[in-house]
Parts: C-alpha cells; sequence; structure tokens
C-alpha cells in the first residue's frame, strides 16, 4: 500500500495562490481583472529583472569610469607650485562668529610640462607662507585641472550605480501598478453604479 503524500496539500495551496492572484477564470473575468493581472505579471517581472540589470549597470559604470580614470591619467600631470603670498590665517574673526576656513586662494607659479612658467591661483592651507611649495594638478598646457578619477573608488561608484536599477525599477513599476489599480478601481465602481441604475427601476417594479 502507497503512504500518503503531502503533494494534494501543497498542490492545493498552490493552486489556490495562483487563483487569487489572476483572479481566477471564467465568464465573470472582466477586462478590468485582466489588465490589473497583466499589471502583476509585470510588477513580478520588475523584480526578476532588477538583479541581472543591476548587475550590467555597475559593469558597464566600471567600464567607463576605468576608461575616464586612464584618459585622465594621461592627460594630467602632477607638479609643484610655489607660493607668491603669504595666506589668510587660519581663522576669520567676524563679531561674535569665528569661521574656520579649510583653504584659501593665493596666487602662485609652476612650471608646465613643456617647461614654460604658467601662473594662477591655488588653494591652500590658511598660514600657508610665500615660498612654500604645494602639489597641484595640471593638463598637457599646464592648465590647473583637477586630480584624475583615483581607481580605488571605481568599485564603489559602480556599486551605487548598479543600485539604482536594483530599487529603483521595481519602486518606479510598483508605484505604475497602485496608480493603474487606483484607475481600474475607479472604472469599476463607475460600471457598477450604471449597470445598478438600469437594473434598479426594474428590481423596485418587481418587489412592488
Amino acid at each position: 500500500m502507497t503512504p500518503p503524500t503531502n503533494s494534494t496539500p501543497t498542490n492545493t495551496r498552490l493552486r489556490r495562490s495562483l487563483r487569487r492572484f489572476t483572479f481566477g477564470s471564467g465568464p465573470l473575468k472582466r477586462r478590468s481583472d485582466r489588465l490589473q493581472v497583466l499589471g502583476r505579471l509585470v510588477v513580478v517581472l520588475s523584480f526578476l529583472l532588477a538583479p541581472p540589470l543591476a548587475v550590467g549597470t555597475a559593469n558597464l559604470a566600471a567600464t567607463h569610469l576605468q576608461a575616464v580614470a586612464a584618459s585622465e591619467a594621461a592627460d594630467r600631470s602632477r607638479t609643484r607650485a610655489v607660493v607668491l603670498t603669504d595666506a589668510p590665517s587660519p581663522a576669520r574673526i567676524s563679531g561674535e562668529y569665528s569661521v574656520t576656513l579649510a583653504t584659501v586662494p593665493v596666487p602662485a607659479v609652476w612650471a608646465a610640462p613643456g617647461g614654460a612658467t604658467q601662473q594662477g591661483v591655488v588653494m591652500v592651507d590658511p598660514g600657508t607662507r610665500t615660498g612654500a611649495v604645494v602639489p597641484i594638478w595640471v593638463d598637457r598646457e599646464g592648465a590647473l585641472t583637477p586630480p584624475p578619477l583615483d581607481p580605488v573608488g571605481i568599485p564603489d561608484s559602480a556599486a551605487a550605480v548598479g543600485a539604482l536599477p536594483m530599487i529603483g525599477l521595481p519602486v518606479i513599476v510598483w508605484l505604475l501598478y497602485a496608480l493603474l489599480c487606483g484607475v481600474l478601481n475607479a472604472h469599476r465602481e463607475r460600471r457598477w453604479a450604471e449597470d445598478w441604475a438600469a437594473v434598479e427601476p426594474k428590481w423596485n417594479s418587481r418587489l412592488g
């Protein structure tokens, strides 16, 4: 004799869940019900597609950032500038408040990659004295430029970019589904009111 199994209750629960998800079937199923089921399928699909889409986005972002870092590293070089005037003191007093400055602008001079001398304004620590040497970054023409992109931070930046579709796609699709449900419910209530307005006189005449 074959021992009983638990497959039947499991199958029953699965079928009930599937019927609730799809609003059942049959002639009473309305077009609005089918549209809502389609919306639910899109929501489920968004959750399934979000992880691979996030991985693909992160890989593309990492590749792009690596190319940017390599291009900037080839175009920019580090040199040293000589400060021409004393920088302001570390704190400026204004009334009762003391404002501490992280860096301050001062004129400086440096040598461009081609050997020519360039002059401009650089940011230094407050209190830096005339003649002090500070590191700067310049492009091929010797103009001041920000430092190149640090490759060390690329994985974190790529992961942050990949998190956008990972979180954003399901949230946006869910909000659109909620909007769809609101529209469909309003449509159902309007149809119900129209149908009841057509049936109510006949119903009251029979009761009378």
